[in-house]
């Protein structure tokens, strides 16, 4: 297409676009400046290629361009209609999916409810039930639900953190009996409950949970993740969850009701649906029941690890932290620590025990939400250094654990990560002060920098090397769950090993190729996420990307090799876009996002401005 001079575009002539002067002009009966001048539309960069369905509402109703920014999209924040602009989180994707799946919840809880005994008495229930509107609901949905009176659940209320203020919902004190039995198409337990039972399973339970299909969908979506929650139990506990044993005798309850709460989060998220909130509060509302009736720490410590990850999936993040800090005190007033168990060398020759590698699981998900914490919120560590050299002294007490279970290899990663980050902030702190009275006073202080930077790069280096193999194998034997939390594990490890080099790039032509193939490695293993991978990812990845994108940015302005420039483009392009698909699928990422825009603001530029 050629260009248009400003004076055939002010005639509204067509332009043949020959210089220095058009046909058009030269032509003319008077003297015409012609000038070709860029437009503002051609200045304009072309943002990165957004999904189908990232767009907000407001932009995709008014059939406008969208960048998907947040909070607010830049054309909704011009229009000065923020209020208007709402995403998929916020709103229901969809009116008639929604009520098609309220539909088949009411029929299944109308078959089961006709299933009981005196199922005549079934229309007073459903007379008793509540009209209201649902928080995780549109306000267009609840309006419509209103008007066509569909029915609601009895009592729901949000969730307090004092279990004492929370509402109660008719099940029995808490005590060593547990006999509150999912009742089966092959036995009736209703007969052996006792009568606040039977008012539950009538009124509460029918009323404000799912079926018991839907309960077994939880937990075997609990059972799939289990690794990347961060839960590892032994199989005689994994087949009481997924049996939902309530009776105790393998699991304690707190287990079942956890992998149902945890469960049903994840299946909405995966599944990009809203259900019932009444489902969440009544299985939150068992937790908490069930937490009064004292498990063991080692349960108490994985409850409460778990529930931090899901107020944070719910963008609770006031509720997540205290979860975390809970955790963290059961940890110190308990007394867990990663050496308390006997270390595998006097174990049997059977191998560590069960209930050592859920202890010193346990205290791994703990150390890894600590740690995460503390790189993606900035929030202050809960746990004292002394954690910290009894985990690095683990693979000494306990090296078949430290290297084959994914719960403390995930730790390990990020813990090296943080580890790399502050040895970073020590180098920029010892050329800043070089030539100071400081730097005097501090002769050895490069000498001591030196020697931990070649420990922790070897360190580093050994780490990925284990998680590898374990990736692949993961991948080859189709181990979808196990085989993305490796690959989280990886990114974190490769970019602490890129950091490592880019410290001595400028010293050492060997690690400026080395943090270049490093960086390549990171690409490459982002380029391999679906985009239903994201949900089940890690916020701490937005920190990884924002430092690849660094690398990335310097090594465009300066590139070792004039042919790598493209090559540096598409890696730019595979950072930015995974951020903004991380961001949209989980909280917490509107910095990473931020700072890997304003690393290189335009992908299609080939000349970035330095860093």
């Amino acid at each position: 297409m050629s260009k248009t001079c400003a004076a055939c575009r002010s005639r509204k002539v067509r332009c043949d676009g020959v210089t220095p002067t058009c046909g058009p002009c030269s032509k003319a009966r008077k003297l015409l400046e012609c000038e070709y001048v860029a437009t503002a539309a051609s200045q304009v960069p072309k943002g990165p290629l957004l999904q189908k369905g990232t767009a907000c509402y407001a932009c995709r109703r008014k059939k406008k361009k969208c960048d998907a920014r947040r909070p607010f999209c830049t054309t909704c924040e011009i229009a000065g209609k923020e209020h208007e602009c709402q995403y998929e989180e916020n709103v229901q994707r969809n009116l008639t999916e929604a009520l098609l799946a309220r539909t088949q919840e009411l029929e299944e809880r109308l078959a089961a409810y006709e299933l009981q005994p005196g199922a005549s008495s079934s229309s007073s229930v459903i007379a008793q039930s509540v009209v209201g509107p649902q928080p995780f609901l549109t306000t267009e949905m609840n309006d419509f639900l209103s008007v066509v009176g569909v029915v609601q659940p009895p009592s729901v209320t949000t969730f307090m953190s004092d279990h004492h203020s929370m509402p109660d919902i008719g099940l029995p004190p808490p005590g060593p009996a547990y006999q509150l039995q999912i009742p089966t198409p092959e036995s009736d337990t209703r007969s052996q409950s006792p009568p606040e039972l039977l008012q539950l399973l009538d009124m509460n339970y029918l009323a404000t949970t799912t079926s018991l299909h839907e309960l077994s969908e939880f937990r075997k979506t609990f059972i799939s993740h289990h690794g990347q929650l961060g839960v590892s139990l032994p199989d005689t506990k994994m087949q009481a969850i997924v049996t939902g044993d309530l009776s105790g005798t393998f699991a304690h309850p707190v287990l079942i009701y956890l992998a149902q709460l945890i469960g049903c989060r994840l299946w909405q998220e995966q599944h990009h649906t809203v259900l019932n909130t009444g489902i969440e509060i009544v299985q939150l509302q068992l937790v908490n029941r069930a937490l009064l009736d004292n498990p063991s720490p080692v349960t108490r410590l994985q409850v409460h690890s778990v529930l931090a990850i899901f107020f944070l999936l719910k963008r609770q993040m006031r509720e997540g932290r205290d979860q975390l800090t809970q955790a963290a005190l059961v940890a110190v007033q308990y007394s867990l620590r990663f050496d308390s168990p006997a270390p595998e060398s006097f174990e049997s020759m059977e191998g560590t025990s069960d209930e050592t590698q859920e202890h010193i699981c346990a205290l791994s998900q703990l150390f890894y939400l600590d740690k995460a914490a503390a790189i993606v919120l900035n929030d202050p560590s809960l746990l004292s250094e002394e954690y910290e050299r009894q985990f690095r002294d683990l693979p000494l007490l306990f090296p078949t654990i430290s290297k084959n279970n994914l719960v403390v290899l995930r730790a390990r990663s990020v813990a090296l990560l943080q580890q790399t980050r502050r040895l970073s902030d020590r180098w920029t702190d010892l050329i800043l002060n070089i030539g100071t009275a400081q730097y005097a006073l501090t002769p050895n202080a490069q000498t001591q920098w030196y020697d931990d930077y070649w420990d922790l790069l070897e360190e580093v280096s050994d780490h990925i090397a284990t998680l590898s193999p374990s990736m692949m194998k993961m991948s080859f034997y189709n181990q979808r769950g196990h085989a993305l939390a490796l690959k989280v594990c990886m990114i974190v490890s490769l970019t602490a090993s890129a950091e490592l080099h880019r410290l001595l790039a400028g010293h050492l032509p060997e690690s400026r190729l080395k943090c270049i193939d490093t960086v390549f490695e990171i690409v490459s293993v982002t380029r391999g996420l679906k985009d239903e991978d994201y949900i089940f990812l890690d916020p701490i990845l937005g920190t990884c990307w924002s430092m690849v994108a660094t690398v990335i940015n310097q090594e465009r302005f300066a590139p070792a090799d004039e042919t790598a420039t493209l090559q540096w483009k598409s890696s730019f392009t595979v950072i930015h876009s995974s951020a903004s698909k991380l961001g949209h699928a989980l909280p917490y990422m509107e910095d990473s996002v931020e700072t890997i825009n304003g690393v290189a603001p335009f992908v299609g530029d080939p000349s970035p401005s330095p860093p």
